[in-house]
């Protein structure tokens, strides 16, 4: 039996793209966020969820689109991101939700990369929705090698406050 997985499906810059389920841990309207200094330029900032400070990808600027502001339909998707024995809530912000869609595995075609620059080295494969490419986030790629340090660092920093 072909194996089956649900995926969340998010509009970012009128392109589709999707999060394993397993991998999100909530969704929240995307309100006001707060600036983190220093944090690379591809992150918004922070919002708070269940008490505690999670830095925010905006997946305008992480994939190389034209940044816009949030509107009253952009989204936070808070996802499980890990590196090595660790992990922490990374939030992504999208222009919108779509749907949730369970896709078999024979159905999730590659992503080959353009380029080291291209948005696909983000992404773990690609299925079509309505004759339209939908391109699989992986969470954790979306964090660079040197940006991850950073990220993991600061949240062990206010764990030990």
């Amino acid at each position: 039996m072909d194996e089956i997985k649900k995926y969340l499906m998010f509009i970012t810059d009128e392109k589709k793209f999707a999060v394993a389920f397993e991998d999100i841990e909530q969704i929240i309207v995307a309100g006001s966020l707060t600036p983190i200094p220093e944090f690379p330029y591809y992150f918004a900032g922070a919002c708070t969820y269940e008490g505690k400070a999670v830095p925010v990808i905006d997946s305008r600027l992480r994939f190389g689109f034209e940044a816009c502001k949030p509107t009253d339909r952009s989204c936070i998707i808070i996802c499980f991101a890990s590196h090595g024995e660790k992990s922490v809530d990374v939030g992504i912000l999208t222009d919108r939700i779509s749907v949730m869609k369970e896709i078999a595995a024979e159905e999730i075609q590659p992503c080959e990369a353009i380029s080291d620059e291209a948005y696909t080295r983000y992404l773990t494969g690609v299925f079509l929705d309505e004759g339209e490419p939908c391109y699989i986030v992986d969470v954790d790629l979306m964090v660079n090698d040197t940006d991850r340090d950073k990220v993991f660092e600061e949240k062990e920093g206010e764990s030990e406050e």
